[in-house]
């Protein structure tokens, strides 16, 4: 509801304000809690993929929502990798929407600006994603 309806608005505004790195700026504060989430991303998952076997009343309840149209056919946990997912795509589309920008386009430095703070955040998520695997790994280990 943050970032669609001011990217929509911009694109209708296009010929007059041709810039999106502004907006982008905008999500940094937002951008930390894809960290947190991602770093929790794997125990929820699991309670998911538990709670599914062991209650049958917890799986009936998630397929009924999984049917609704508004799911679109996809999982419970599908839909829960998405946000893991998000930061790196907007750093794929931004680091494109770059390579095709003149240098002299009145959005590069805020675009620029937007994708070292969206690098940023995905270099966190990443970074969170390891220590979680190794965390893992070391439980493994232990026990």
């Amino acid at each position: 509801k943050f970032l669609l309806p001011e990217l929509e608005k911009r694109m209708q505004e296009w010929e007059t304000t041709p810039r999106i790195g502004d907006i982008l700026q905008k999500l940094a504060p937002f951008l930390k809690m894809y960290g947190e989430y991602v770093k929790g991303f794997d125990n929820a998952m699991e309670l998911v993929k538990n709670m599914t076997e062991r209650t049958p009343q917890f799986k009936s309840v998630v397929e009924e929502i999984q049917k609704q149209k508004i799911c679109g056919s996809l999982t419970l946990q599908h839909h829960m990798l998405e946000p893991v997912q998000r930061i790196p795509r907007y750093e794929m589309l931004l680091k494109d929407y770059l390579r095709k920008l003149p240098p002299d386009s009145p959005d590069w430095n805020d675009a620029k600006k937007s994708l070292e703070i969206i690098s940023t955040a995905a270099s966190h998520s990443n970074s969170a994603i390891r220590k979680m695997e190794n965390l893992k790994k070391l439980l493994e280990i232990y026990e």
